[in-house]
């Protein structure tokens, strides 16, 4: 059976969820989800991610529901949420890729002379220090990181939710980066990287 482009009481359903009116949330919900989820499974080939991506989506729409303007397209509202968030968790997966593939190459560089070690160490132990220092969960979530853990691992294995995850580690990247600019290590962390 073809579904409408568009659920036909889509204009009454947007002033209900202006008025924070959750039934009208659920019906949309209810309606658009199959839908949703399948053109996320499109980009992401992996039923969790979309999922995940898919109640991201309603949960978006909903924090968005005060702005939205009357006689708006709710359908593609939701195909252009979920597909920023597809790509931006595709961004995300390629970045990780790659960090695990340059920690991977790093491992089979041969052991640099002693005096690099040594400042090497010194330099990782300043680093540590400073992800000490970082605010609430930060800490606890770079070094998880930094074993190689995916943002789902630390998640599950701090209770956190995954997107919180992803943003206080983009926090704290941030931070560090600040941080170690200001004291020339970031520098040498990179060439020593090389």
């Amino acid at each position: 059976m073809l579904m409408p482009d568009y659920l036909p009481t889509d204009m009454l359903i947007l002033e209900r969820l202006a008025d924070n009116d959750r039934s009208a949330f659920e019906e949309l919900y209810n309606y658009y989800f199959p839908e949703v989820i399948n053109f996320s499974m499109k980009y992401l080939e992996n039923r969790q991610a979309a999922e995940d991506i898919t109640i991201e989506t309603f949960v978006k729409l909903w924090n968005k529901r005060s702005t939205i303007a009357p006689g708006s397209n709710v359908r593609g509202l939701l195909f252009t949420i979920a597909r920023n968030a597809c790509l931006n968790h595709l961004r995300d997966e390629a970045r990780l890729q790659r960090r695990h593939q340059e920690l991977a190459l790093l491992e089979t560089t041969p052991a640099p002379s002693g005096d690099v070690t040594t400042i090497r160490t010194e330099i990782y132990n300043r680093l540590y220090q400073e992800i000490a220092l970082l605010p609430g969960k930060m800490p606890q979530i770079m070094q998880l990181s930094l074993k190689g853990l995916k943002n789902t691992e630390i998640a599950e294995q701090t209770g956190i939710a995954e997107k919180t995850v992803r943003n206080l580690k983009t926090e704290a990247i941030k931070q560090l980066r600040t941080k170690l600019l200001k004291q020339e290590l970031l520098y040498l962390l990179i060439l020593l990287a090389r």
